[in-house]
């Protein structure tokens, strides 16, 4: 049935959004056209070939060992060859937060998790790529250990909220404002204690489509795996129901803002106020004039 899927899926991917998706319409209308059918067959395909295996899987019990937390963070290359701006944003997170910050490369990570060979052997053959590969590390990692994670580019200006601190799992889920409303929930920051089941199901969702699959259906496929998970599980959806629904918009002004926006202590700090990080892009930073924003954040 999941190789037949699959050709059903891309079919429908094929039909409805490009050859059925007519070229007389407005750019944006083609645009929500595809993102509509990606929303609802990707989540088809993935309902029926990958919640079948949670069954057997354990509901907790909940570990709250807070006290020995990680913030854990991927830069493949490793921390020294990072861009400015990725460890400026290395260095707030060791700011802003009481818990050791582990930034893992290409050698150290294989420290911390435990995949199975048949995915990491995808990984360095370059089936699976590098983004794809941190979107299972990130969910083995706090499988394994709990704490937190957060990408290379998230750059914290705050220490981490005590109501999500609190939580046994959290993570924003999307708005229209910034980003795409169909990919459901941000994987940028996820805050996870061991024996979450939320967390626990997702990997097992992730960990077996890698296993089947070398060639990734979407970008936003890990973030459609969580929301196929929450809208279908019925024990992942009383987990969800609980977990606190906050928007990520605010995680994103300071992205959304023009590379040369000058630098302004009183609206930093105004823009900066909703979140305790904002979410990044180091593709460019670079080339930030001096008195910028992105110049500050890069010399920060």
């Amino acid at each position: 049935m999941r190789k037949t899927d699959l050709i059903l899926a891309k079919a429908w991917l094929l039909g409805e959004a490009h050859l059925l998706n007519p070229l007389w319409w407005p750019r944006e209308r083609r645009r929500e056209r595809r993102r509509n059918t990606l929303a609802a067959s990707l989540p088809w395909y993935f309902r029926r070939n990958l919640l079948g295996g949670l069954d057997a899987l354990p509901d907790g019990p909940v570990i709250q060992d807070d006290v020995s937390d990680k913030v854990f963070t991927i830069w493949f290359q490793g921390e020294d060859r990072a861009p400015a701006l990725v460890q400026s944003c290395f260095r707030s997170m060791r700011r802003h937060f009481s818990q050791e910050v582990v930034v893992l490369d290409d050698r150290s990570l294989y420290d911390w998790v435990d995949l199975p060979s048949v995915v990491v052997d995808k990984y360095r053959a370059g089936k699976i790529k590098s983004a794809h590969f941190a979107d299972i590390c990130r969910l083995d990692l706090l499988y394994r250990h709990g704490g937190y994670w957060l990408d290379s580019t998230c750059f914290v200006t705050g220490p981490v909220p005590e109501w999500i601190a609190a939580e046994d799992f959290f993570l924003y889920l999307t708005e229209k404002l910034y980003g795409s409303v169909y990919s459901f929930c941000q994987n940028c920051f996820i805050r996870a204690r061991k024996g979450s089941y939320l967390l626990a199901a997702w990997r097992e969702m992730v960990l077996d489509f890698w296993t089947h699959q070398t060639v990734r259906m979407d970008y936003f496929q890990h973030q459609l795996m969580f929301r196929t998970l929450v809208e279908n599980d019925p024990r992942a959806k009383e987990h969800f129901a609980r977990m606190p629904h906050v928007g990520q918009d605010a995680t994103h002004i300071l992205g959304a803002q023009p590379i040369d926006t000058p630098y302004d202590p009183v609206r930093f700090a105004q823009d900066t106020a909703g979140a305790f990080f904002q979410k990044l892009t180091y593709r460019g930073a670079d080339a930030a004039p001096a008195g910028s924003v992105l110049d500050f954040i890069q010399h920060a």
